[in-house]
């Protein structure tokens, strides 16, 4: 029996990135989303994806406790860390599932500039125990960000449960109460009295508003949270050796009904590498999806876009920009319903 610790060493396969510009990439390690849930035949896979190191470590706990077992398929638990392409797959596998199953996992995952936890709730239902006629909170849709004019912006999220959960809002530690400088609203969906639409309005803002904000719901039947990271930046940086950062709010334009174009403002030097994700897949290029990286005026900023053709209601979803160059990494989301 041993704790379940993973490492992932795998070659350098990616074109124009040499081993010793890999090597490079300060910084601890960096998750693309949270961890999710994914069910199996024979279980349900807790996954996630990282910014690619060269090594990572990753140990897995399941209410703050080590998880112990061998390491070989037939287990009850099966850790995966590996490479792919400019990522690393973090998952765990939980086989034959019982009610013993349910509590919160945490990946703790560790490289030499420091270490980052993950975390995700695993509910189990008894079949034996009395209906409680409800729904535990769950994010119908997770926490965006939506720029109104130059003074407003909005936090909003959709969240389906049964009775209405209490919400509340934090930056960091601190919970966010009603304000001149903060406006809190919710409402519920006309078609769907299970689903509450919440929000969370920030006027003036600026830099010293950026940080993590999470929004919790609560109901009798349980409770749940999600964070979403504000990123704000200095647009004015010049020189060299500037980490990779999303400086402005994203922008979504429709030229016309056949094109949707996600745009996002990136300073960095030397240029950004950009990635696109959809629902925490990597999007698929061709005469469908394309994207640019484009250099503004200062040679420090950058503007990248990902173009869809001909939009249709498959391509619905959580679309997630990363960028990265050897000095540091950010994202942004855009939500396309």
């Amino acid at each position: 029996m041993s704790v379940l610790t993973t490492v992932v060493k795998t070659p350098i396969v990616d074109k124009g990135l040499d081993e010793k510009t890999i090597k490079k990439l300060p910084g601890p390690p960096e998750f693309t989303e949270e961890l999710r849930m994914r069910q199996e035949t024979d279980g349900v896979l807790l996954e996630s994806y990282l910014i690619y190191e060269p090594e990572h470590e990753a140990t897995w706990f399941k209410d703050n406790h080590p998880l112990l077992g061998a390491l070989d398929f037939d287990e009850k638990y099966q850790p995966f860390l590996e490479r792919r392409g400019d990522w690393t797959y973090c998952a765990l596998a939980i086989r034959h599932l019982s009610n013993e199953d349910a509590g919160n996992y945490m990946v703790n995952v560790r490289n030499q500039y420091g270490d980052k936890s993950n975390h995700v709730r695993l509910s189990m239902k008894d079949p034996n125990e009395p209906a409680k006629g409800g729904i535990e909170p769950t994010f119908f849709r997770k926490p965006i960000s939506r720029q109104e004019g130059p003074r407003l912006l909005h936090l909003e999220c959709e969240i389906e449960a049964l009775p209405p959960p209490s919400i509340q809002w934090f930056l960091g530690d601190q919970e966010i109460l009603q304000s001149d400088k903060y406006a809190l609203f919710r409402a519920v969906q006309p078609s769907n009295q299970n689903i509450h639409f919440v929000r969370l309005t920030i006027t003036d803002p600026s830099p010293q508003d950026g940080g993590n904000y999470l929004v919790k719901a609560v109901n009798e039947i349980g409770e749940k949270d999600c964070t979403l990271a504000l990123n704000f930046g200095n647009p004015n940086d010049h020189g060299d050796n500037i980490p990779a950062r999303v400086y402005e709010q994203p922008l979504l334009h429709q030229p016309d009904p056949s094109t949707i174009i996600l745009e996002a403002h990136v300073i960095a030097n030397p240029k950004p590498k950009i990635q696109w994700l959809c629902n925490g897949d990597f999007v698929k290029e061709g005469e469908k999806k394309y994207s640019k990286l484009l250099q503004m005026d200062d040679k420090n900023k950058w503007t990248a876009t990902l173009t869809i053709v001909q939009p249709s209601k498959s391509d619905g979803g959580e679309y997630k920009c990363s960028v990265k160059n050897k000095w540091g990494n950010d994202h942004t989301t855009f939500a396309l319903g």
